[in-house]
């Protein structure tokens, strides 16, 4: 049997019981995902723990229990299909979060979906799981052709003409460079160069030669996986330390940049959620210093507004069934402390491009 590591206990309150059209008054939310790398940062579980302390007295008025656990799959595949099967056959799941590496997701995607669960998918998936018109799927964060072109638009409003890419990884990043490049059209910016891998120093020393008679003057990171792409960038910045770099959001990881700051200093990502400011927004970054010690950033936002999202749309329908708040999530999306959430009719957000902010790495923190 597969081990469940519990992240959050059963909240049993008493209230006065209600009627409602589901079978359970338990709003059950697994979070599929590798235990390890999820923990590591934890500013999304934060926001997840902090939603559910939110939330707890409501549900409790309400007749309702709130389950959260971490499903470790290891990031290892057939541990995550057996543990998204399981959770596909299991009537007590209102929604499922998936973290699951892209390579499992794509899979796991259609197991939970024909069993009839709400996934959500906070961190993002492939663009092409949105674009099947499922219902119970929703993507969390922007496309990656959306962020491709946010980059791109960063690049030209920038007058940076001379691009080299280096571009390693799988789907995800086809689908990220290809929008770049695309937003490049009819603009005096380039692409000069791409490099598909960067196998040593040794090596670099001649795609550096090539940069430099090329007049590269801007270098598109796009790499599937936190320690490859610190390596390329650590590896690209080798030569001169203050060339400047635009990377994909991967790089936005505290945890990472704490070790890699130096590196990583000037170097710009977009966002991959707009945040709007507003006072639930102020409260909410309060409460999150007070009670955790360190500023709210944009994971901690979305592990607390997808959590809350859930909660108070089933509370809103009563009903802990997946399909009935999937509808009404189409219907009406959801205002979070972060800014509404709105779905296209496959579960991609809807994200304005130009509102997606660039960040800049200033001392280990992307701003």
């Amino acid at each position: 049997m597969k081990k469940w590591l519990i992240l959050l206990f059963v909240i049993l309150l008493t209230g006065c019981a209600k009627q409602t059209a589901s079978v359970s008054n338990e709003i059950y939310m697994p979070i599929i995902a590798d235990a390890s790398w999820l923990e590591a940062d934890g500013a999304f579980l934060n926001g997840v723990h902090l939603a559910v302390e939110t939330m707890t007295e409501k549900c409790a008025a309400e007749g309702y229990t709130i389950r959260v656990e971490i499903i470790d799959d290891g990031a290892v595949y057939e541990r995550g299909v057996e543990a998204a099967t399981e959770l596909a056959n299991d009537p007590a799941v209102t929604a499922v979060f998936n973290l699951q590496n892209f390579d499992v997701s794509k899979t796991t995607a259609g197991i939970l979906s024909d069993g009839g669960k709400m996934t959500l998918f906070a961190y993002g998936a492939y663009d092409s799981l949105f674009e099947q018109n499922d219902p119970l799927l929703f993507c969390g964060v922007a496309a990656f052709s959306d962020l491709g072109k946010a980059m791109g638009q960063y690049a030209v409003s920038h007058g940076y003409n001379r691009i080299a890419v280096y571009h390693n990884g799988i789907q995800s990043q086809e689908e990220l460079v290809t929008a770049f490049e695309r937003s490049l059209l009819n603009t005096d910016t380039k692409v000069v160069d791409y490099v598909p891998q960067i196998a040593s120093s040794g090596d670099f020393d001649q795609i550096d030669k090539r940069w430099t008679a090329l007049g590269v003057d801007c270098v598109v990171i796009s790499q599937y996986g936190l320690d490859e792409a610190f390596r390329v960038l650590d590896l690209i910045r080798s030569k001169q330390a203050e060339r400047m770099v635009i990377g994909e959001p991967i790089f936005n990881r505290a945890n990472a940049l704490a070790d890699f700051k130096t590196i990583a200093e000037g170097m710009v990502v977009p966002t991959t959620q707009v945040i709007e400011n507003s006072q639930a927004l102020e409260d909410f970054a309060l409460r999150y210093q007070e009670v955790y010690g360190v500023a709210a950033d944009s994971w901690a936002i979305q592990g607390y507004d997808m959590t809350s999202m859930i909660i108070e749309t089933a509370l809103q329908n009563h009903t802990t069934d997946s399909l009935t708040i999937a509808k009404a999530l189409h219907a009406n999306g959801y205002q979070g402390v972060g800014g509404n959430k709105t779905f296209l009719e496959g579960g991609a957000l809807v994200v304005d491009i130009d509102a997606l902010e660039m960040l800049t790495c200033h001392d280990g923190m992307f701003q």
